[in-house]
């Protein structure tokens, strides 16, 4: 079945509001301004005033007001930065779009891709400094952070990242048998110290079976620790956008997949579930495990910070290891992690946004970006050096030598992510089947995984065809990377 997705629907809302913008910009941009100063003014992106930066990353606060106070410092002036819940910045870029109000840098919550603000001439290139040139080279890609050679955006998050790490109580996984500091650990000898666990009287696991987009993130980390060999086109996991990398096709009923999603059902049908699994999503969950309800628990890097603000008497009796894996020594990889920060056509401060964004490339602010023990920063390195709790460290050094850089069909060919923005999202889910075959209303899973892979399959070649259509120079060959293998990055140049 094929639903509308809230992307397709956002986008093509947006993408009104951006036609009536570019009327807007181009008629303000030889009017007076009016008392409010709206056109060209401090409540725009004009060049007067503060400089407005619209952004939806709340805890990123500390690391943000640095890059702006060292700015101002250097005579660079003020920044009025505004911080939205993630649900709402769409509907407040397409209000400021058709009221000529856009900020001069914003994140991309329009539902459009970057390529088609690109086309549309709706976000603007910058220039950055000889250090952060410096700071950024090889990771920037063409189609995701630069179009035609110039940059428009710059990483400030790493692609060596999941949501699939294993926490756990240290004192109650050792006890049971399990090795609180191995990097890995086998699928077999995993389910055996969560037996050992439940059977002295705790729950072993706890899982998010409420969360299927977390669901949909943890198979796919789990279907490359069994062997999936994945691309993608950010770093980011969306059903559309991961295909087999040798073949460029869908193969969510692959083996890694199908065994990955049994491992996940052994957990259950081995009675080492939190019961109240079924209905807890991430927050929910991780609660439930710093109460000591359960010993382990599945997350990314970020769960440090949030044991720290929310359960710091937990914190310090905390493990990780790399996600199981079949024979323990498994490894994921991501594709390039995507800009985060774009300029407004209507910023009409090259200049100054320039300055910024070269300031996110430095050092500084990828060690400020660590204290917050969230999303890793760009430049892992300087996670040694920083102030921040063992635990996250660890994560990290497994994050350096475990998760490598998958090749990218958006890289290749931006074309790929105007067919991926055409695409309707498919129903039920991925994470939607993850989670009707672990609460048992999905009986074959093979069955179910090959439909969902068929129905993608077949939405993908109705978005080529209208893509193509439209003149788009864009085929099936730009997902195929028959060389690539698991284990290894896939660097710019070998595009």
């Amino acid at each position: 079945m094929i639903t509308p997705s809230r992307r397709t629907v956002l986008g093509a809302s947006a993408a009104a509001a951006l036609a009536a913008a570019l009327a807007g910009c181009s008629r303000s941009s030889t009017s007076d301004t009016s008392e409010s100063g709206t056109a060209g003014g401090s409540e725009s992106g004009g060049t007067s005033g503060p400089l407005q930066w619209w952004d939806h990353f709340q805890p990123l606060e500390g690391a943000m007001q640095g890059v702006f106070d060292t700015w101002a410092d250097a005579g660079g002036g003020e920044v009025e930065r505004t911080v939205y819940n993630p649900n709402e910045m769409g509907q407040a870029l397409q209000l400021a779009l058709g009221s000529d109000q856009m900020p001069a840098v914003f994140s991309n919550l329009t539902g459009i891709p970057p390529n088609a603000l690109v086309d549309q001439e709706l976000i603007t290139p910058v220039t950055l400094d000889a250090d952060a040139q410096a700071a950024t080279d090889g990771r920037l890609f063409e189609g995701v952070h630069t179009f035609g050679g110039e940059v428009y955006a710059v990483p400030i998050f790493t692609h060596q990242q999941h949501s699939s790490l294993s926490w756990f109580d240290a004192d109650a996984y050792e006890a049971a048998g399990g090795d609180p500091q191995a990097t890995g650990v086998s699928w077999d000898d995993f389910r055996a110290v969560c037996r050992a666990i439940t059977d002295s009287g705790q729950p072993a696991w706890v899982g998010t079976l409420a969360f299927t987009g977390r669901l949909e993130e943890q198979l796919v980390d789990l279907a490359q620790g069994a062997g999936a060999n994945l691309a993608f086109n950010t770093a980011g996991v969306g059903a559309a956008e991961v295909t087999d990398a040798a073949t460029g096709e869908y193969l969510y009923h692959g083996d890694g997949f199908l065994d990955a999603l049994e491992f996940l059902k052994s957990l259950i049908t081995d009675g080492v579930m939190l019961p109240a699994s079924t209905s807890l999503d991430a927050l929910e969950a991780r609660a439930r495990w710093a109460a000591g309800e359960a010993a382990i628990f599945f997350d990314g890097p970020w769960n440090a910070g949030v044991l720290a603000g929310q359960f710091p008497e937990f914190l310090p009796h905390v493990a990780v290891t790399n996600l199981p894996t079949p024979d323990g020594a498994g490894v994921t990889a991501r594709g390039p992690s995507a800009g985060q920060f774009w300029q407004s056509a209507a910023s009409g401060r090259p200049e100054d946004v320039s300055a910024l964004f070269s300031l996110l490339a430095q050092p500084d602010f990828a060690q400020a970006l660590a204290l917050n023990m969230d999303q890793p920063p760009a430049d892992l390195s300087v996670v040694a050096e920083a102030d921040v709790d063992p635990v996250y460290t660890r994560a990290i050094e497994i994050f350096s030598q475990q998760c490598h850089l998958a090749p990218s069909p958006a890289v290749r060919n931006p074309g790929v992510g105007a067919v991926i923005a055409q695409m309707e999202e498919v129903r039920p889910t991925l994470g939607e089947i993850v989670q009707g075959y672990l609460g048992g209303d999905i009986d074959n899973a093979r069955d179910a995984l090959s439909t969902f892979s068929d129905s993608l399959t077949a939405e993908r070649d109705r978005a080529l065809d209208v893509v193509t259509g439209e003149g788009v120079e864009v085929s099936l060959d730009d997902w195929v990377f028959a060389d690539y293998q698991l284990g290894t990055d896939f660097t710019p140049e070998q595009y």
